[in-house]
């Protein structure tokens, strides 16, 4: 392995753990309910207010990156996340744990900013869209993890011990977090990105938007249209989060020589996001019972899974990067947390209402156009990005 490997899979496992915050609360969301007496919208918003970090501030905080460098942003984006999850388990009333949720979230956005500048900081020229594809996998990776460990720990521990554990992990992991060999890195001063890595990200909000739209409503549609149990349904939806999986990995293989030039990239994300729209009907056509829906359902996040991660890979060319701590690449990360937590918590709300007006149909024709007007955008990203520079 290279050598530069184990701090790039370092950096990666630090996102996964921060990730894994986003499953914390919602496997504990019943516990949560009855203790402090909330409302099922509330706790909805209790879940997602971690993503309002990124989604209000996601751009601010990848211009900022290059004044406080990887290992601060790094260091104070864990020491942060641990501080509220103390918090968290420690509240006796509604109002701060709302507030250290909230804050929560600006401690993950630091991290899911600052690893992925720093990952394609050390990668060499050859392994760095690799790396980039992998890091992609991290919210699939920690939301799994997240849900696993919270679940398993419900046998042993409640609700205040469960966030006293993750505060510990997450204290634990500011150790490594000092130890990477990142040196003083930080990328040099500010600067905006090529306007082909604006369009790009947009691209992927697209993405996060019908996703979460699918795999969030999906255990919804399951047991309410289907039959399923409620256990079941949530299990599909697990396991329909983790079909993106196999796609970083595809990703990772054909990129093993390096970046894949736009017209290869084009001949994978066009018939990959096709075959999505494709599929996605099918989803809420009743042809089989659940157990059809919930293959439908992994096919179609499978199918768009193998765009993202060269979404990642292809965002330092796009942005026009002119070398690997160049200030592009840290304010294109913070547009595409941006827009990937503005989809994320649009998403589920946005899917409700398409399915109160035209029902489950028409969220499975919603979710086709979604993916089609994604496919447009990165081939109008890939486009711009083709011209010479002026």
């Amino acid at each position: 392995m290279h050598r530069r490997w184990p701090a790039i899979i370092a950096l990666w496992l630090l996102g996964v753990l921060a990730a894994a915050q986003l499953a914390k609360f919602s496997t504990i969301a019943p516990v949560l309910r009855a203790r402090f007496a909330l409302s099922l919208p509330a706790t909805g918003l209790l879940i997602s207010l971690l993503e309002v970090g990124g989604g209000l501030l996601g751009f601010v905080a990848g211009l900022a990156l290059g004044r406080i460098g990887y290992r601060r942003a790094l260091v104070t984006g864990l020491a942060t996340l641990a501080g509220c999850s103390l918090v968290e388990a420690l509240a006796t009333t509604p109002a701060p744990l709302f507030v250290a949720r909230g804050v929560e979230g600006i401690g993950y956005l630091l991290v899911v900013i600052a690893a992925p500048t720093a990952i394609a900081a050390i990668a060499s020229d050859r392994d760095r869209p690799r790396a980039l594809a992998l890091w992609s996998s991290f919210v699939p990776v920690g939301v799994a993890i997240g849900g696993a460990v919270t679940g398993m720990g419900t046998q042993v521990l409640d609700a205040t011990g469960l966030l006293l554990l993750w505060a510990a992990l997450l204290a634990l992991a500011v150790i490594p977090a000092l130890r990477l060999p990142l040196g003083t890195a930080a990328s040099r001063g500010l600067a905006l990105p090529a306007p082909a890595a604006w369009i790009a990200t947009f691209g992927f909000g697209l993405y996060t938007l019908f996703l979460c739209a699918l795999t969030m409503l999906l255990p919804t549609f399951l047991t309410e249209m289907r039959g399923a149990s409620l256990a079941t349904a949530g299990l599909v939806a697990a396991f329909a989060s983790l079909a993106a999986l196999p796609g970083s990995a595809i990703a990772m293989a054909l990129m093993r020589r390096g970046a894949l030039r736009s017209g290869a990239m084009m001949r994978i994300v066009a018939p990959a996001l096709a075959v999505t729209a494709l599929l996605a009907p099918l989803v809420f056509v009743d042809i089989g019972g659940w157990g059809m829906a919930a293959l439908v359902a992994v096919a179609v996040v499978g199918a768009s899974g193998l765009v993202s991660p060269l979404v990642f890979a292809r965002l330092p060319i796009l942005a026009r990067a002119a070398a690997a701590d160049d200030p592009r690449i840290a304010t294109a990360n913070g547009l595409l947390t941006q827009f990937g937590a503005g989809g994320a918590l649009i998403g589920p709300p946005l899917g409700g209402l398409v399915v109160g007006l035209w029902g489950w149909p028409g969220l499975g024709i919603a979710i086709a156009m979604l993916s089609l007007a994604m496919l447009a955008t990165i081939a109008l990203a890939e486009r711009i990005g083709a011209r010479p520079a002026l």
